[in-house]
């Protein structure tokens, strides 16, 4: 499963916030949220791995024009919303305030309740599947806790039903399966249906700095040391070398050219990028974005030649590694 932009991008700008900005706890908290609710999807991922039937398609972290959803699973029958939840603690719902109350070390926190946020994404892919003339296919909503630890206090019904660990969603599964056999199938219509939802798929990258008021002008610029993490890399006989600790790495200008993309758009040229990263030869610079493979655009060479950002799965393969790792963590 790959990496959500949207926590890449809080790991770049917090890679280059000084640790005293007055932005970057909250920041962090942000991207614990992102991180928890990423680990928490991809605990269910480990456990829908077992289904082998070849007619379940599975979406994960669906973006849709109005609506993200944690997970989607198309079946021939039916349609399966389910909404992840990483909550530690004991958890409390309260259907009729909307809410859920989280007790954990003595301390209360209130939550909007996952079982109506459920339901809104139902109304909303149902509104979705008719303006696009599928059929009214019918939709089920759960809610996933990924904390195996976790205790759901609650003797409503309506919990009990819908709200369960993610360790019992392959049974809950196989459930709605048996109890739909007799229903209409879809089946012919599932392609279709998969590929419209891909087409609406849109995840773009967020205007991190303006999300949480960050100037660019704030921003720490050079290339990272991974060792002790302070902007002291130096490039030395086709290396670079920390000039603080002495650590060495051949390709630690990688992540800094994805970090501009993730904090700054799509596009960057060559001196953009040169300002970025401290490098003042623009020969070396394009050297180093050549061996990237970069699509380049524009005219020629130049002030009208732009790079453009590289697939999604090249910033989860080179970030998510230290996203893992939480180098963000403040230094001082």
């Amino acid at each position: 499963m790959l990496c959500p932009l949207r926590l890449l991008s809080d790991h770049a700008l917090l890679s280059h916030l000084p640790a005293s900005h007055q932005a970057r706890k909250l920041v962090e908290s942000d991207a614990a949220k992102l991180y928890a609710g990423w680990k928490g999807e991809q605990n269910l991922a480990y456990y829908l791995k077992c289904i082998s039937d070849p007619t379940i398609r599975i979406f994960y972290d669906l973006h849709l024009k109005e609506c993200q959803i944690d997970v989607l699973l198309l079946t021939p029958t039916f349609l399966s919303i389910l909404e992840v939840k990483n909550y530690s603690g004991v958890l409390s719902f309260y259907n009729d305030l909307g809410q859920v109350v989280r007790t954990m070390g003595g301390r209360r926190e209130g939550f909007a309740n996952p079982i109506l946020q459920a339901n809104r994404h139902r109304m909303y892919v149902q509104q979705w599947l008719t303006e696009r003339h599928f059929p009214d296919i019918l939709i089920e909503t759960d809610v996933v806790i990924a904390h195996p630890s976790t205790i759901v206090d609650s003797s409503d019904k309506t919990v009990k039903e819908h709200v369960f660990h993610a360790e019992k969603a392959p049974i809950k599964l196989q459930r709605m399966i048996n109890n739909y056999q007799g229903s209409p199938n879809y089946s012919r219509f599932l392609p279709q249906i998969e590929k419209a939802l891909l087409n609406d798929h849109h995840d773009p990258f967020p205007d991190v700095l303006q999300k949480f008021g960050v100037s660019s002008t704030d921003l720490q610029r050079g290339v990272l040391c991974e060792a002790c993490h302070h902007f002291s890399m130096q490039r030395i006989s086709a290396n670079w070398q920390c000039a603080r600790c002495g650590h060495r790495s051949k390709n630690a200008h990688r992540s800094m050219i994805l970090h501009y993309f993730l904090l700054f758009g799509p596009t960057m040229t060559n001196k953009q990028c040169r300002d970025f990263l401290k490098i003042d030869n623009a020969k070396l610079m394009i050297d180093l974005l050549n061996k990237m493979n970069l699509k380049r655009e524009g005219i020629g060479p130049g002030r009208g030649q732009y790079y453009c950002s590289p697939s999604y799965e090249t910033f989860d393969q080179l970030l998510s590694p230290e996203i893992n790792n939480r180098i963000w963590k403040a230094k001082d």
